[in-house]
């Protein structure tokens, strides 16, 4: 459980403060998808479409996620700035990863550390609740 307004993270504060690890979830349409990664912070966002201006929302929705603002946030993300994958915001640097697979929607990842290569695992609704 987490307080409202409040990212998600893992439910015992001794496992949060061990593996340092974070995660991030996202769905739009018929997709879902999860993003974790040890010692680092990070976002996920999924949005149907593909065109300049959605890209640009799952980039900036992304990266709120990954900072643990949140929608909240979302006016204060104007002053974004990209360049060759590395996202400058308030001093810090993110790492940027664009994700490819979504058919007919724009997906993207944001970290606070250097991004390990993605590894993509496609599953079938059955799969995920198979006992």
């Amino acid at each position: 459980m987490f307080a409202q307004g409040e990212k998600p993270h893992l439910a015992s504060p001794a496992a949060r403060a061990a593996s340092g690890a974070d995660f991030s979830i996202s769905h739009a349409g018929p997709w879902a998808a999860c993003a974790a990664l040890a010692r680092a912070r990070i976002g996920l966002d999924l949005e149907m479409g593909g065109d300049e201006r959605v890209a640009d929302w799952v980039l900036r929705e992304a990266a709120l996620k990954a900072s643990g603002e949140g929608l909240r946030a979302l006016r204060e993300v104007q002053d974004l700035t990209l360049h060759e994958g590395i996202l400058r915001r308030r001093g810090e640097s993110w790492h940027v990863q664009r994700l490819e697979g979504f058919e007919g929607a724009s997906a993207c990842i944001v970290c606070s550390g250097a991004m390990p290569a993605v590894e993509r695992h496609a599953l079938a609704l059955g799969e995920l609740f198979l006992s």
